[in-house]
């Protein structure tokens, strides 16, 4: 049976490639490489840690990285049930629900129709009364003297755009060098992703925003305006919260 370890090693090795020109080039450490590809994930600190090496290590490989990340859900959670296994149930309820006829009797549509036909006729003696009365209002209007500095002072008044408030904690990454990134605001994950050299990425959060990364020194931090310099050094796996 094809597990993740299984399929990496064999890319790996078909491309000629070994375990140290990949933690060069990902940043990730040999121990953790050889662990994914022993299907060894205790040693690696943390789930989010293995869902990230794992990503970062088919990019590199050019395989299909969302294929592999649902190979290693499979593997976690053999019984999960997909929405494929599903969808005949579905289908099945849906095909068994009776279809509801329109059993409107003959004598209501014609009671509508006859209503529709009254209010038309109403609604057109209406429009021709008004229609005669009209020239008198006419001369009423031109009759009633304007206000020359009322209109120009109404129409010089200009609505104010209401200022758009920035929240206490704002972050921004510059990036310099691939690094996988996990974001925390206010004890919620609001981002996942492996950002590429010269990417910039901005967030912003109530309380504090915690960063983990898998390669602190390719990422230099802004915090509420003032740069901070790099957040750690090159392959270091780093966490760290700002708050205000």
């Amino acid at each position: 049976m094809q597990t993740v370890g299984k399929i990496l090693r064999s890319e790996r090795e078909k491309k000629g490639l070994s375990v140290k020109e990949i933690e060069f080039a990902t940043s990730i450490r040999t121990l953790y490489i050889t662990a994914i590809e022993e299907d060894n994930y205790s040693v690696i600190p943390g789930e989010v840690y293995v869902k990230g090496f794992i990503r970062n290590y088919s990019n590199y490989l050019g395989l299909d990285s969302q294929e592999i990340m649902d190979l290693y859900r499979k593997d976690q959670n053999p019984n999960t049930l997909t929405d494929e296994s599903l969808s005949p149930v579905s289908s099945k309820v849906d095909a068994d629900k009776p279809v509801k006829k329109n059993n409107l009797p003959i004598k209501w549509i014609t009671i509508s129709l006859l209503a529709f036909c009254a209010i038309g006729g109403t609604w057109w003696f209406l429009g021709s009364a008004k229609s005669i009365q009209e020239p008198n209002v006419e001369k009423q209007a031109q009759s009633t003297p304007t206000i020359p500095n009322q209109v120009t002072k109404e129409q010089s008044v200009t609505p104010v755009a209401p200022a758009v408030l920035k929240k206490p904690v704002t972050l921004t990454a510059k990036y310099t060098d691939q690094c996988w990134t996990l974001v925390t605001a206010d004890n919620k994950i609001i981002y996942e992703g492996t950002p590429q050299a010269g990417e910039t990425l901005t967030w912003e959060a109530e309380q504090n925003i915690t960063l983990k990364v898998g390669n602190a020194g390719g990422i230099d931090i802004v915090y509420n305006g003032q740069s901070m310099g790099k957040l750690g050094i090159k392959g270091e796996v780093l966490v760290k919260t700002y708050g205000k």
